[in-house]
């Protein structure tokens, strides 16, 4: 266990965090930028909409006045660009997890591919199409994850090169392995996930959902398993961290996220005192606090999205599936998170038809809001 009494949440839609700590006994604090009905702590409103470290967040720990050697703080997004927010930070307690210059290592696309290419970890090529090409190609953000700003190549399409590659599509089952890795450069494994993505005007592979407990063959599990080594050792990861991978012909490398990620509470159960806390103590103590894995309990989520700015005037925490809950008389921008949809359930067939139910059931009741 931790001495620490503070713990300072950083990032968007952190509800399910907030949930895994709640027991802890500890001060709560999060830095969010929806700033949700059912998140549990002391919330403050991050000004960045996708809960990027920055200025503002300083200024607000700045106006708490913690004690830095009370405090544990978890940025559970990424940093802003222009400043080394990471050293800025430190000034407010401990920071647990990857420093913003390893997650910076792990975005830079030139020299990660080089070394992919040295331990023979397959990935997209990047490509150069000519003007009018028909083949079919991806343009990808350098800076960004979660498939924001990815969109279809065509022959209009303009690629600023300082900002953004194309990239050859591979069409196949998207899936995340999450592990969680100490300062001793060991890791656990705690699942595989097939991930869920949709169409919004931001981008047209948003990550949107999950499920959880995938279950992968002998081969697929030990090449899997040498990339996380290869990840763990190159880039020195500690904490809970997720790969993206497509499964087509062969495994091919999408992206690292050297972070908690949404997906980790689908696995908050195989945990002593749940994932935030696992994340942490691998961290500070190089302890692994998992007791198990789920077994035949399956778990799934999906976001849901607006496509229009609509003005939530009905009370969702009446539903025990929902989360992310908007505060009553919230205003919700075109493209921008509503809430989230859960499910679980022992029988994997029938868990997707309960996810669209429940969906059905929310989409109904809010009338104007739809998924994207």
């Amino acid at each position: 266990m931790f001495h620490q009494t503070n713990i300072v949440l950083i990032g968007n839609s952190l509800v399910e965090q907030s949930k895994s700590i709640a027991h802890l006994n500890k001060r709560v604090i999060n830095i969010d930028s929806f700033n949700d009905e059912d998140l549990i702590g002391e919330n403050y409103k991050n000004s960045n909409h996708f809960g990027l470290v920055n200025d503002h967040v300083l200024l607000i720990l700045k106006n708490l006045n913690l004690d830095k050697n009370e405090t544990l703080i978890i940025v559970c997004s990424d940093y802003e660009r222009d400043k080394d927010y990471y050293s800025l930070l430190k000034s407010y307690g401990r920071i647990i997890g990857n420093s913003q210059k390893t997650i910076l290592k792990t975005q830079d696309y030139e020299n990660l591919s080089n070394k992919l290419k040295k331990n023979n970890i397959k990935f997209p090529k990047k490509m150069f199409p000519e003007i009018g090409s028909s083949e079919n190609f991806l343009i990808k953000n350098k800076f960004s994850s979660g498939g924001f700003g990815i969109k279809r190549y065509h022959e209009k399409s303009i690629i600023d090169y300082d900002k953004e590659y194309c990239q050859e599509f591979i069409n196949g089952k998207v899936c995340s392995i999450l592990f969680l890795a100490n300062n001793n450069k060991e890791y656990k494994i705690i699942g595989v996930n097939e991930i869920f993505s949709k169409e919004t005007i931001f981008t047209e592979f948003c990550f949107s959902g999950a499920i959880n407990n995938v279950v992968l063959s002998e081969n697929q599990n030990k090449y899997l398993n040498s990339v996380i080594k290869f990840f763990v050792n190159e880039y020195e990861l500690v904490g809970i961290n997720g790969i993206d991978f497509i499964i087509s012909d062969e495994i091919y490398f999408l992206e690292i996220n050297a972070r908690i990620t949404q997906t980790s509470y689908l696995y908050d159960n195989i945990f002593k005192k749940g994932y935030v806390n696992a994340h942490i103590e691998s961290d500070i103590n190089n302890i692994f606090s998992l007791v198990g894995g789920l077994n035949n309990n399956y778990s799934c989520f999906e976001n849901l999205f607006s496509n229009s700015v609509s003005l939530i005037n009905y009370d969702l925490k009446k539903h025990n599936f929902v989360s992310n809950v908007p505060k009553i008389n919230t205003n919700i921008d075109v493209g921008q998170p509503i809430c989230t949809i859960n499910v679980n359930s022992d029988d994997q067939k029938k868990i997707k038809n309960l996810l669209s139910d429940n969906i059905l059931l929310i989409k109904n009741k809010l009338k104007n809001i739809e998924i994207i």
